[in-house]
């Protein structure tokens, strides 16, 4: 008797072989997709006291408004809003490192140009709150810190002849109005009985205003930080 072999059809067997195409192709995708996600999951670079952090931030005034920026675009929104404002680099600074208060630290500006020879002062309160914050921060992060003065009020009194002798017109001031003052600060070294002086700038803000006198004070009111890198 012949025998007949029975022959596999075709589409028997394109459901099985189609299957697998499929399965491999998952497998692919699936590895595609680890690579691409696999940078999302490493672990970033957290910031440790005794670490060296670049950082890049601005500087608000207490009714909010950028002062200090490290930020081009929103130098450039507030130059179009006519507001004034310091452009300047990033720092590098230790992490949780903290500072006299009465230190002042001259900050080089990019913008406006001064030619090197002053710079924007920052106060050893802001300073050691910027650094302290910095601490467990990851790489990339942005946090935004209130500046607590305490009892220095950081406020002075001028009388008319002082104020036009800073550029500050005494008959158009008004109360809020910001302005830049050139004041002068010691490195710390003496030299036969002389301070070496370093001129800074900070914003002064108009508090109060009388027939004969203007209150103003140079206190700032938060800051926004982002850690950019840990170089140590």
């Amino acid at each position: 008797m012949k025998q007949t072999q029975q022959k596999t059809s075709k589409n028997e067997t394109a459901p099985w072989m189609k299957w697998a195409y499929v399965g491999i192709a998952l497998l692919v995708a699936v590895a595609m997709v680890g690579t691409y996600l696999a940078p999302m999951f490493e672990k970033k670079q957290t910031a440790q006291i005794g670490n060296t952090a670049v950082i890049g931030y601005t500087i608000f005034s207490e009714d909010g408004r950028p002062l200090i920026t490290t930020d081009q675009n929103l130098l450039k929104s507030e130059y179009e809003k006519e507001n004034l404002v310091l452009l300047t680099y990033g720092l590098e600074m230790p992490v949780g490192g903290q500072v006299s208060d009465e230190n002042i630290a001259p900050i080089p500006i990019a913008y406006p140009e001064t030619n090197g020879t002053v710079g924007a002062g920052l106060l050893g309160f802001e300073t050691n709150a910027i650094s302290a914050v910095l601490v467990g921060m990851q790489a990339g992060e942005t946090k935004t810190i209130n500046f607590s003065y305490g009892e220095t009020g950081l406020e002075m009194d001028l009388n008319e002849e002082e104020a036009n002798e800073i550029g500050l017109n005494f008959t158009e001031a008004e109360v809020g109005e910001p302005f830049l003052r050139e004041f002068m600060i010691s490195s710390g070294i003496t030299l036969e009985n002389e301070t070496n002086q370093t001129p800074t700038l900070r914003f002064w803000k108009v508090t109060d205003k009388t027939d004969d006198s203007l209150a103003v004070t140079c206190r700032y009111g938060s800051a926004r930080v982002t850690l950019n890198g840990i170089t140590g």
